[in-house]
Formats: structure tokens, sequence, C-alpha cells
């Protein structure tokens, strides 16, 4: 396929998810290790965020630490729908934004397929993808580990070089950019990095961004590159 294809990560990039549904994720996960590796509710949170941050996800701790935990059984038990739904914030400008992007789509996310699914569906997003892949689809990995990626592209039938990642976690687009994928940062803080394509605070930017980033993707930079960092 030579078609561009946008990659959209779905937390914090495609609603908001610092609003209350984190909140409840995280107290779902550190519950669940705490009953299922008899710890304290303290002592499981803090274990929690350490396999967070060094591995990008809850789950890649407990696969290589927990080999006993049902990794299935935990996302399942993490993401409790119901309350995940009532407690959804849409970002505003969201529909009009993908709208002006062209090109394929998919979501691209750390979250389990059934939620990916489900959050989507709510709101009223489900057309505007072509696939909605959450990380037992492309083989229970995760972002920013580089295989996940390249799962997604052979999943899509597309190159790194045709994709354009939009995601709110400069960690993931680092990676994508190793890749050969353009890259752009949404959210609030996001600014010019070495490894930024584009940087775009709310909808209305992101659609430019977008657009301006699409036009260089018929030239992009040879594998290898060093990327310096942005004048200021």
């Amino acid at each position: 396929m030579t078609d561009t294809v946008w990659l959209f990560d779905l937390d914090n990039t495609l609603h908001n998810a610092d609003a209350g549904i984190f909140g409840l994720i995280n107290r779902a996960m550190t519950d669940y290790m705490a009953q299922r590796l008899h710890l304290d509710t303290e002592a499981a949170s803090k274990l929690r965020q350490d396999y967070w941050h060094r591995y990008g996800a809850t789950l890649a701790g407990l696969s290589i630490h927990h080999p006993e935990i049902d990794i299935h059984e935990f996302l399942r038990e993490s993401h409790p729908l119901a309350d995940i739904l009532a407690a959804l914030s849409p970002i505003a400008g969201t529909r009009d934004a993908l709208a002006r992007l062209p090109g394929r789509k998919a979501v691209f996310s750390n979250g389990p397929s059934f939620y990916v699914a489900a959050v989507i569906d709510a709101l009223g997003l489900g057309d505007a993808f072509e696939r909605l892949l959450g990380t037992d689809d492309f083989g229970l990995l995760y972002k920013p580990d580089a295989q996940s990626y390249r799962n997604v592209c052979a999943m899509l039938d597309t190159d790194p070089a045709r994709c354009i990642m939009v995601d709110d976690s400069p960690a993931n687009l680092h990676a994508a950019k190793a890749l050969g994928m353009r890259t752009v940062w949404y959210g609030a803080q996001a600014h010019a990095l070495p490894f930024v394509d584009a940087a775009a605070r709310n909808m209305a930017e992101l659609a430019e961004a977008g657009l301006r980033v699409l036009k260089c993707q018929q030239q992009p930079t040879p594998r290898g590159t060093t990327w310096a960092k942005p004048a200021q």
C-alpha cells in the first residue's frame, strides 16, 4: 500500500483519559496486583508505577517478573468498562480534525482491544478508522517497543515510511521516528523536539500540523539521519 496511514494513540489523544479514566484503571490494576501478588495496596501501587516507568506498560513488568499472572485476565480486570464509559471525557473538535486529514487511519493503543473498541464506539468515531488495534491484537506488546510498531504496520499492509504517528507520549514518538515514521506530538505540553515533526496542543492545531507533515511525507528523511534539535 502506498497511501498515508495515520496511527493515532487513544488515551489522552482521542479522549481526555487524565480526566478520570486513568484513575479508574490505575486503581483496578493496583487492586488486581494486590490480590494476585499478595501485596498491600501501597506496595501494589508502587510496583505498578515502577513497572510502568521501567517498561512503558504495567503488563510488561508483569509478563517479565510474574509469569504466573494471566495477562488477559489482568487486562479484563483492570479495565472496568461500565465505570470507564461513564467517566469518558471527549476532546472537542476531534471528529472535524480527523475528517481534515486525508489517508487511512488506525488506532494504535497499549490498551486491550475490547477497551479500544468500546471507547471509540462511545466517542462516535468508529467510522473514522480502518482498524482499532490494542495490545492483544499485535502480540501483547506495547509502545515504545519497536516490534509493536512493526507488527501494526504488517497488519495494515504498510511501511513505516508511509505512517504518521500521533501520540501524547514523546517516548512513543521517539520510537516511531527511529523506524522512519513522521510524528505529531499532541497535548497541552507539546513542543519542538528533535524527533517531532510537528506539535499540536488542541484539535484545531492537530489538523493544521498534520497537513503540514503530510506535505513533507513525499520526501522522507533517509534512515540513519541524525536528528538535530530545531532552531529556537
